[in-house]
C-alpha cells in the first residue's frame, strides 16, 4: 500500500517525549511506533501539545489544528488524554480518544473530559474501571514490548538477597510525584526496616528507556502505592518480567493480577498491610523464572495491542 492509500491519522497528545521533556511517560510513543510498525496501511503523525504550558495553548491548538487536519488530509484524529479533546472542537475529521485515568478521575481534567467525551467519534479507556466510571467506551490498555521484558533464563542462580534478610523494592515512579504517594511507599519501607529487613530502594526516575527491564529484573518485589492510576503500565511491565508486586486497590491492577500468582492488591492503604503482604509474597516465591504469565501476556503485548486499535480505526473508516 503506497502512502497515497494508507489510512492518515494524526495523534494530539500531551503525554509525549520531546526534546525539553524527555522523560516524560512514554506509553503514546510506543503506541505510535506500534502502530507504525505493526499496522502498515496507516501513516501516523503526532501533534504534542506540552503539557506544562497555560490552559490557553489548548484553545490556540483548537484554532490552529483544523487547517493542519485540511493540509495533511488526515482520515481521523486520535487525541490522548482528555484535555486535548479542547484542540480538536473544531476539526470535521473523525475524532477518537483516549483516556489514561486521571482525565477522568482528577480535577479539574475530570470536568473537561466527560462534558467533552460525548462528541467523539470513539471512545478508548484503558481500563474496565474507568469504563465504569465514564459509563461507555471500548476498554483497550496500552501495550507493552513483552519479549523486551522476558526474565533471563540464567536469572536468580545465585544466592538469594532475601536469605540475607535484604530487599531490592520498586518504587515504579519519580517520588516527587504526588499522585503517586510515595509517602506510602516510605511508610511500607520503614515497616518492613522495623521487622528487620534490610530495605534498598530503587526509584523509576531518569532511567534510559532501553535499559528499564534491567531494572525489573534485579528487584525483588515492586510496590504501587498510587493515589489514582488508570491501566498502570509498571504493571504490565513487572508482570512481563515476573517481578512479585503488591499493590493499593486503583486502576485495573486487580484484573491483571487475578491472572498470576505473584501479584497481591491488598484492601486498604495501611503500612503493615502492604507490609504483610510483601513479606508473605517474597517468602512464598522460590524460584521467579518458574513463574507463570502466560494467561495475561498475549493481551497485554504490544503488537495485540495495535491491532486491536487498526480494527476500530477501520470502523470508523473504511479503508
Amino acid at each position: 500500500m503506497t502512502v497515497v492509500d494508507a489510512l492518515r491519522v494524526l495523534v494530539v497528545t500531551n503525554i509525549y517525549p520531546t526534546a525539553d521533556r524527555p522523560l516524560v511517560s512514554p506509553f503514546v510513543k510506543e503506541q505510535v511506533e506500534s502502530l507504525r510498525e505493526y499496522c502498515p496501511d496507516l501513516a501516523v503523525d503526532v501533534r504534542v501539545i506540552e503539557g506544562e504550558r497555560p490552559r490557553w495553548e489548548y484553545l490556540r491548538e483548537m484554532l490552529l489544528l483544523p487547517a493542519v487536519v485540511k493540509k495533511g488530509r488526515y482520515d481521523l484524529v486520535h487525541a490522548h488524554f482528555g484535555l486535548t479533546l479542547v484542540s480538536t472542537l473544531l476539526v470535521r475529521a473523525p475524532v477518537v480518544v483516549t483516556f489514561h485515568g486521571s482525565d477522568l478521575l482528577v480535577n479539574p481534567s475530570k470536568q473537561v473530559s466527560r462534558l467533552l467525551a460525548p462528541r467523539a467519534t470513539k471512545v478508548i479507556v484503558v481500563a474496565q474501571k474507568l469504563r465504569e466510571s465514564l459509563g461507555y467506551g471500548e476498554v483497550i490498555p496500552c501495550g507493552i514490548a513483552v519479549k523486551k521484558f522476558a526474565l533471563p533464563s540464567s536469572h536468580g542462580r545465585g544466592p538469594s538477597r532475601r536469605a540475607r534478610g535484604e530487599l531490592k523494592v520498586l518504587f515504579p515512579s519519580d517520588p516527587a510525584r504526588k499522585i503517586k504517594d510515595y509517602g506510602l511507599f516510605r511508610a511500607v519501607r520503614q515497616e518492613l526496616e522495623r521487622r528487620g529487613i534490610t530495605v534498598e530502594e530503587v526509584h523509576l526516575v531518569n532511567i534510559h528507556r532501553k535499559s528499564i527491564q534491567q531494572i525489573y529484573w534485579n528487584c525483588d518485589i515492586m510496590l504501587l502505592t498510587s493515589i489514582s492510576e488508570g491501566s498502570p503500565t509498571v504493571i504490565k511491565e513487572a508482570i512481563a518480567a515476573k517481578l512479585p508486586f503488591v499493590s493499593v486497590d486503583v486502576g485495573d491492577v486487580w484484573e491483571w493480577a487475578a491472572l498470576v500468582e505473584f501479584g497481591v492488591v491488598v484492601p486498604d492503604r495501611d503500612p503493615c498491610t502492604i507490609a504483610d503482604a510483601a513479606m508473605t509474597l517474597v517468602e512464598r516465591i522460590t524460584d521467579r523464572s518458574k513463574m507463570d504469565n502466560s494467561k495475561c501476556v498475549q493481551s497485554m503485548d504490544i503488537q495485540n495491542i495495535a491491532g486491536r486499535i487498526r480494527q476500530l480505526y477501520g470502523e470508523i473508516v473504511n479503508i
